[in-house]
């Protein structure tokens, strides 16, 4: 087949590609949507905030969402193994303040009872992929339907992506199973597929594929799908031109608010450059102020969603936040080979990020549009502490503690 372009991730560097998916769109031929594993790593694995929650009105519509089983396999494996870690986190948590507090161990299985309900890691993964499933009608595109061992060889055979430039090949086949299934799905359905990813593999197949088409922005994708009717990126343009002359004068304010609410829904990672081996602990993120991006005085908004009257718009802001953590350190013992405790300390640093925020309005075409709902998309950010290392408060030999 013949290739749509020289694939990379980064498509801000080939807009003519945009241009053809938005194309396609337009003409009816992409009809359907399709997400890679990492679009729900990177969202955090929560299936119904931010974007997730709004791939809801694929449901029963014209325009499908349509996933590989191989990607649902994944997803709950990682969503279980996540359920096991926060787990064993918790208990372990909860042992410590036991010991600490001389809490009986009856109270101690009373509070774990009471809040993880004796749901198990994999019930609690298949619940909520369940779940997800069922709001957002989801199409499965199973292997067993859909795959064709004999097209699946002769890619693996004559090197063709995703096993293209992979180190070790046999590591590719999930995204094998993967892209040939969806590929099958689309010719049987007479459609193209938006293919939402962040792996170059994929991206590659891709460019080869005459119906598959990859993206690497799921807002952006969406943001597309609702272009199509160009009446929602109309209404976009009105509300800005209103935001610009001050009808909505509390709006920073409201997203200020909103973030404050609502900041531990980003999946803050602390990073740290140390002599030692540490753990950290992400203590407290707070909120000094927000701006629009890239102008401070007025948001570009971009359409994601727009039904019974309420129109759902993504914009991006960037936030100056303060946050503190606490690193523990230790070294290993050359005896016994454990870790052994060398000290701690709190770092605190002040950063600049950029997230993005869906704003609902109702009656947006209307004379006075409402802002109905500041919603945070879930995302992870790294956090860059810089160099720590032990702090030593009580060196005087007199002290109790020495």
């Amino acid at each position: 087949m013949t290739s749509k372009i020289d694939a990379k991730v980064d498509y801000d560097d080939f807009p003519d590609q945009l241009i053809e998916i938005k194309s396609k769109l337009l003409d009816g031929s992409i009809r359907a949507i399709s997400l890679d594993t990492n679009v729900f790593t990177r969202a955090g694995y929560k299936l119904d905030q931010g974007m997730f929650g709004r791939l809801d009105q694929f449901k029963d519509a014209p325009f499908q969402l349509v996933l590989s089983e191989v990607i649902i396999r994944e997803v709950f494996k990682h969503i279980s193994e996540h359920a096991i870690e926060k787990k064993l986190k918790f208990q372990s948590g909860l042992r410590g303040i036991s010991k600490l507090w001389n809490i009986e161990d009856s109270k101690q299985l009373a509070v774990s009872t009471e809040l993880l309900q004796e749901i198990e890691p994999k019930e609690l993964a298949k619940k909520s992929l369940d779940q997800f499933i069922n709001r957002c009608g989801v199409k499965l595109a199973m292997a067993e339907d859909f795959l064709n061992p004999s097209e699946l060889l002769k890619h693996y055979f004559d090197t063709q992506p995703p096993f293209e430039g992979a180190k070790d090949k046999k590591a590719e086949f999930p995204d094998a199973i993967a892209l040939l299934s969806l590929e099958s799905w689309a010719k049987k359905e007479d459609i193209a597929v938006i293919i939402v990813t962040h792996d170059k593999g994929w991206v590659n197949y891709c460019a080869r594929s005459e119906r598959l088409f990859a993206i690497n922005d799921i807002a952006k994708a969406l943001t597309l799908i609702q272009e199509v009717d160009s009446h929602q990126t109309i209404l976009c343009r009105k509300l800005e031109k209103e935001i610009a002359h001050n009808k909505h004068q509390n709006l920073l304010t409201e997203i200020e608010d909103s973030i404050s609410d609502d900041i531990w829904s980003i999946d803050w990672i602390p990073e740290a450059d140390a002599a030692y081996y540490y753990d950290a602990e992400l203590e407290s993120v707070e909120l000094d102020n927000a701006e629009f991006v890239p102008d401070n005085d007025n948001p570009q908004l971009y359409p994601v969603d727009y039904r019974n009257g309420v129109l759902v718009a993504r914009t991006t802001v960037s936030i100056y936040v303060t946050a503190a953590c606490n690193f523990s350190f230790s070294v290993k013992d050359g005896v016994d080979r454990d870790m052994a405790d060398v000290g701690s300390c709190i770092a605190t640093v002040y950063k600049k990020v950029e997230i993005d925020i869906l704003i609902s309005f109702t009656d947006p075409a209307g004379n006075q549009p409402q802002i109905d709902n500041i919603e945070l998309v879930p995302s992870r950010i790294n956090i860059d502490f810089g160099s720590v290392g032990p702090e030593y408060f009580n060196d005087d030999p007199n002290n109790e503690y020495y």
